[in-house]
């Protein structure tokens, strides 16, 4: 399927969502509605079980928004537009199954915060992270206020957002934003490779385990204790759970099925 910049394709067990808008792969609204419905498509597939998100060329992952369609708009045009942006990326934190990006250059504004919603980034040697809003005189409104800050702290996310610093990329995986930094010829290679562990990871308990994870920044601890307990249940009473458990007392490798 394609769509404006969004291509949309499965295989070998994962979906990818490749944004291909020269020069820097700039989101719009139709973008976003894109990007939404490919999200929505892959976790109804129960042959997909990792999502890729990934930006063409070796210049920019996403270097934001595109200005030019939003500098027209009105009040009530950019509430639509932050309605549908926002649901887009907050669909990637609800989703049962990970998405893991690879950050092939600039990842700033609305790209920053694409990325800030997966669950793993992998990055080229030339990435960069910024989130430079404030010199247009507004404020990130994607969640990179809430998700940053809830990654990498108050002071550092003060920094990026007040100053407007922009990370490298060895910094990014210092303070924990990227899981590896590769030389940009050898990003693909990296993350399907990271991708092929996780297709081959039971998906009750990947779907768990997420779930999980996410409360312990929504919920008191005894709260979240309690969503890790009855997360643990699930992949507990699964199939997947049930051979996993079966296949350590044997001493053999378990064949999960996704169930």
């Amino acid at each position: 399927m394609q769509q404006s910049a969004i291509t949309y394709t499965v295989s070998d067990s994962y979906a990818r969502i490749h944004i291909d808008n020269p020069p820097v792969n700039a989101l719009s609204l139709s973008a976003f509605r894109d990007i939404d419905h490919c999200l929505q498509q892959a976790e109804d597939d129960e042959s997909v079980r990792v999502v890729w998100i990934s930006g063409g060329g070796q210049k920019a992952f996403v270097a934001g928004i595109d200005i030019k369609e939003i500098r027209a708009f009105s009040v009530d045009e950019m509430g639509a537009f932050n309605q549908v942006s926002g649901a887009a990326l907050s669909r990637i934190g609800s989703m049962r199954k990970p998405v893991i990006c690879s950050i092939n250059g600039l990842a700033l504004g609305a790209g920053f915060e694409l990325a800030l919603a997966c669950d793993f980034r992998i990055a080229s040697e030339n990435a960069s992270f910024g989130l430079p809003e404030l010199s247009l005189g507004i404020i990130p409104g994607g969640g990179g206020t809430q998700r940053l800050t809830r990654l990498i702290g108050e002071a550092r996310t003060k920094e990026v957002i007040l100053l407007g610093r922009t990370l490298g990329a060895q910094e990014a995986q210092s303070l924990g934003l990227v899981s590896a930094v590769v030389p940009i010829d050898e990003l693909e290679a990296q993350v399907t490779a990271t991708v092929e562990t996780l297709v081959k990871r039971p998906a009750v308990a990947m779907a768990s385990a997420k779930h999980a994870i996410q409360s312990a920044f929504e919920q008191p601890l005894p709260v979240g204790l309690q969503v890790e307990n009855e997360a643990f249940m699930r992949a507990f009473t699964s199939a997947d759970g049930q051979e996993g458990i079966r296949a350590f007392a044997e001493r053999r490798n378990p064949v999960f099925v996704g169930r």
